[in-house]
Formats: C-alpha cells, sequence, structure tokens
C-alpha cells in the first residue's frame, strides 16, 4: 500500500507541521511497516492483504517499554469503523508488545496500525525521546546511572516509577541540609560535582552522621507522600488504625502519608549499598555499620514524628463533619531534631565481635547506665574528628569559608571571628535598590517609589 493512500487531512498536515514532528513520522511509518509480516490468506482481490474471514493476526513491535502505555487501549479507524484492541500489556521482559486485533471486513491501512503505536508512543515520550528512538539509539536508562551500586539497579529497574521520588527527596534533604548549616563553617555544600553532597561522606564524621541521616529522611518522606497522592503503582494511602489520642468522635478514614511504605522503601534501596560492601577491613565495617546506624536513625525520627492530623469539614465554619489521617512531620521539623542530634552525636569504636561501641570517653560523659553500653536508635553515631573546615580541601570536600559572609561581633557560628578562621574580613558597602511607601490608588494599581538603601556587609578573607 502506498503511502498516497494514507488518510491524511488539513488538519493532520498542519499538527505535524506545528510540532515538527513530521519527518518523524515519516521515519516510523517506513519503521513499522519494515516490522510488520502480515501472512495471511488472501482471498480479496481488493486488497490480497487482508482476508475476509476473522483471522486473529499477532504482530510483534519492536518499541521500548517505556514508550508504550500499561493499560489496554481502544482506537478506532475511521475508514473501517472497526476498532483495533491492543492487549496483551504490560509488555514482555524483551520488551515487545502483542498487538492482537479482529480483521474487519472492510481493509485495514497499515496507517490505522501506525496512529495506534504513535498515539502511545507520544502520550508516553517527548519528541527528542522518539527521534532517539528510530535513531536506534534509546535513550540512557536511570538506572544505569552513575552512583548507584548493582543492587539500587537491580531496585531501580523494579521500581522505575519511584526513582524521581528518590531524587525529589535527596533534592529536599540537600537544601534542608544547607539551612541548617547556612551560618557554620562546613555548610552542606556540594563542590566539584562529586556527588550530592560532595565527598564529604567518606569521611565517617558528625557531618557525614548528619548527611545519612537527612538523606534517608529525606527519600522516605517523599516516597511516603507520593503514595498518599496516588503517583507510585505499588501502594497507597496508610492504612494505619486509628490512634487511641484521636477522639471517639473524629472519622478515622482520611488518606495519609504512608510512612510504612516509605520506611521499608527506603530502608531497602538506601541501605543495600552498605550491605554490599566487602568489610574486609576494620576501618570498613565500623563506616559501613555507621552509616546503616545514621540511616535509621533518620528513617526512625520521621516515623516518630508522624502524628494525626485532624480537620473540620461543614458550612460557615461549622463542624459538622471531622475527619483525621496520618500526616508526615515537615522537612524543616526532621531538620530541626536531626540538628540537635548533630550537636549530641555520640562517638563509636567496632569491638572485637565486629559491633558498633561507644568509646571510653563517651562513657564516662554518660550519666545513664543503660546508655554505657549503646546509644538510642534516634542518636547519630560518628567515628572521626572533623576538620577544621577553614580552607578549601578536595579531599575533605570542603570549599573552605573565603569568601562567605559574616557577622561582625556575632558569638555564634556566624560570627566573623568564627567563621574566618582568625583571617580576618573586608567590609563592603552595598546599595541596593527596592520598591518602598507602595500605596494603593482608584482603580486599580499600586504606586511605589523606588528607595536606596545602602548597608554594609562583611566577607571573610
Amino acid at each position: 500500500m502506498s503511502d498516497a493512500n494514507l488518510p491524511t487531512s488539513e488538519g493532520w498536515r498542519s499538527w505535524m507541521t506545528r510540532t515538527k514532528l513530521r519527518p518523524v513520522l515519516d521515519n516510523l511509518i517506513l519503521h513499522v511497516k519494515s516490522l510488520i509480516n502480515w501472512r495471511l490468506p488472501s482471498t480479496s482481490s481488493r486488497d490480497p492483504l487482508i482476508s475476509s474471514t476473522a483471522h486473529f493476526r499477532r504482530v510483534v513491535l519492536s518499541v521500548s517499554p517505556e514508550a508504550l502505555s500499561k493499560s489496554s487501549t481502544v482506537l478506532s479507524d475511521g475508514l473501517c469503523g472497526e476498532p483495533l484492541r491492543l492487549l496483551s500489556l504490560p509488555l514482555s521482559p524483551l520488551g515487545s508488545a502483542v498487538v492482537t486485533d479482529s480483521l474487519p471486513p472492510a481493509p485495514l491501512s497499515s496507517f490505522l496500525l501506525f496512529y495506534a503505536v504513535i498515539t502511545l508512543v507520544v502520550n508516553r515520550s517527548s519528541v527528542a525521546q522518539l527521534s532517539t528512538s528510530l535513531a536506534g539509539q534509546s535513550a540512557r536508562p536511570v538506572c544505569s546511572l552513575k552512583g548507584l551500586s548493582p543492587g539500587q539497579a537491580r531496585i531501580c529497574d523494579l521500581f522505575k516509577d519511584h526513582m524521581p521520588a528518590v531524587g525529589q527527596g535527596a533534592q529536599a534533604a540537600i537544601q534542608e541540609c544547607q539551612y541548617q548549616f547556612k551560618s557554620n563553617r562546613w555548610n552542606c555544600s556540594t563542590p566539584y560535582g562529586s556527588g550530592i553532597v560532595g565527598p564529604i561522606h567518606k569521611l565517617g564524621t558528625r557531618e557525614a552522621a548528619f548527611t545519612y541521616a537527612i538523606l534517608s529522611a529525606g527519600v522516605t518522606h517523599e516516597i511516603g507522600r507520593r503514595c498518599k497522592q496516588g503517583l507510585l503503582a505499588s501502594c497507597g494511602c496508610s492504612d494505619e488504625a486509628k490512634p487511641k489520642n484521636v477522639a471517639d468522635d473524629w472519622t478515622w478514614g482520611g488518606c495519609g502519608d504512608n510512612v510504612d511504605y516509605g520506611y521499608r522503601f527506603a530502608k531497602n534501596f538506601i541501605d543495600i549499598r552498605e550491605k554490599e560492601r566487602d568489610p574486609r577491613r576494620d576501618q570498613d565495617q565500623g563506616r559501613s555499620l555507621m552509616n546503616r546506624r545514621n540511616n535509621e536513625a533518620g528513617r526512625k525520627i520521621l516515623k516518630r514524628h508522624t502524628a494525626p492530623k485532624c480537620k473540620c469539614h461543614g458550612v460557615s465554619g461549622s463542624c459538622n463533619l471531622k475527619t483525621c489521617w496520618m500526616q508526615l512531620p515537615t522537612m524543616r521539623q526532621v531538620g530541626n531534631i536531626l540538628q540537635n542530634k548533630y550537636k549530641n552525636a555520640i562517638r563509636v569504636q567496632v569491638n572485637s565481635r565486629g559491633n558498633l561501641q561507644l568509646v571510653a570517653d563517651q562513657m564516662t560523659k554518660t550519666t545513664n547506665a543503660k546508655r554505657k553500653t549503646r546509644a538510642l536508635p534516634t542518636d547519630l553515631v560518628y567515628m572521626d574528628d572533623s576538620p577544621d573546615y577553614c580552607r578549601q580541601d578536595r579531599a575533605s570536600g570542603t570549599l573552605g569559608t573565603h569568601g562567605r559572609t559574616c557577622r561582625r561581633g556575632s558569638d555564634g557560628p556566624d560570627g566573623c571571628d568564627s567563621l574566618c578562621c582568625g583571617r580576618g574580613y573586608n567590609t563592603y558597602t552595598v546599595e541596593q535598590t527596592t520598591k518602598c511607601n507602595c500605596k494603593f490608588e482608584w482603580c486599580c494599581k499600586v504606586v511605589c517609589d523606588m528607595c536606596t538603601n545602602t548597608t554594609q556587609v562583611d566577607i571573610c578573607k
């Protein structure tokens, strides 16, 4: 069948021109045609490719799994009036889709099959991805990105829809980390593009403990939140029972954050990296145990501070209906708690049995007898002393404090004496132009004056 027989219209051609898809679609037509092998008995003089009897045909298309919808789709051919039903989805592990249809008595043009495929592809892929697929060069899979351990890559393959949540949770954790340490010498910076928070995680310091805990909490938080929103296929709202502290006249049935699922997924995905390590050296074994301990502390803090959230529903502020659900704490709440844990982190070491234990000087500092031998599950633990973070050091992952803004006269960590590490600071005069004296004029605009403010800024040498 020639391309001239394909049903086209001015609207169709206009849409292809407007979206710049015409070259892509032309290539796809040839691609689909080359893949289809019609092996049906010829009983029609009008079209030798079509059988007049109700045969079933199976056509295997080499289309990537990401490009096709997982649900069955019914598309109708405007010429034949018969539907083409796409079944046998989700796809096989080899990435092939099985297209099954009952042949109509009238000829079914190859355009219909092309339209079914392109509709699914366009709905699930960008134009760039489609062009790349046609060229035989699939986009780089997310699960093969540098940084994932073999175990994490396997989990990624099974839960690809979870990976955006993992990335978003890590990003939220970084932002909270930078907020909590914005006035410290180490400000949770990400130097040299070497990972989420730079190479600082290679050291067993307090900062590494905070980093692992906040990242684990961030991933748990985002996964649990997306379950509630229905964005993940393998989870939904929290099914936790009604807590005892919720009044009897309040209805328990709201869609709550699924912290339990988020906890389990984050534990499996994040901790598997530490379990895959070869603990042949005591230092490596200790770091692995330390990381897992701090990962768990971040998740437990998030889970323990998940609390019922209740709301009244009614007309004009009345409370005719009362509903409650479980709600995760904000990342700011988690960050504040972990900041306090960071200040009171406990130093540990590996004992002869391969377990973590408090070092001798930590045992003398603890007043509770039970805490002389072990830390609480939500405590942060560390093994190495922190560097001073005063100067740029690639090995420790610090950018130094040169060029940082400090506060003259402050006794806190943001004070010039502390932040500049005794190197001194330079004072600059900065002029800022802002809107001021704003007033509303009828009707209907706000008129403001432009004011110039002069301030002094202290910058570390």
